[in-house]
């Protein structure tokens, strides 16, 4: 006999004011896995907390060599990626990433600098966007979700 408990009065208001059901964040926790690649500690807590409430594994990466050889192991659902990284940028990351022909893998960008200072094109992203830090982890969050979910009914096109 299986025995479930009620959800709180708070769970059960949070649940209702997500606007993913039940059903589809148990089938993305089951289908999706992010790496993150941030330098920050603090950042890449945050961010990986955020996204794994939402179902997703999540990977993190501390630099741009980590991502890579996580990226040669397997491919991720998405990549949250910030471009200021040590031992190799996040520019040259995407680079390689699309490179290895990883190029349906959508790339979100969450970055103090502008798209402007790299040499990366709306191309080089895609599917995939750029956002300027400072960022809310539900913000990241719903970004990601939309752009899996974009990729998804590409995919099933």
């Amino acid at each position: 006999m299986k025995i479930m408990n009620a959800p709180s009065p708070a769970a059960a208001a949070a649940a209702a004011a997500d606007p993913q059901s039940t059903e589809d964040r148990a089938k993305t926790q089951r289908s999706t896995r992010v790496l993150l690649v941030e330098d920050e500690p603090l950042t890449a807590e945050v961010f990986a907390r955020a996204l794994s409430r939402d179902g997703h594994v999540v990977e993190v990466a501390r630099d741009g060599l980590q991502a890579l050889r996580r990226l040669r192991e397997r491919a991720p659902s998405a990549i949250v990626l910030d471009m200021s990284l040590p031992a190799l940028s996040g520019a040259d990351v995407v680079r390689e990433l699309r490179a290895m022909g990883k190029l349906g893998v959508p790339v979100v960008v969450v970055s103090g600098s502008d798209r402007r200072q790299t040499d990366l094109s709306p191309s080089d992203l895609w599917p995939g966007t750029w956002l300027v830090k400072p960022i809310k982890p539900r913000e990241l969050v719903a970004v990601v979700r939309d752009l899996l979910q974009q990729c998804d009914e590409r995919d099933r096109s």
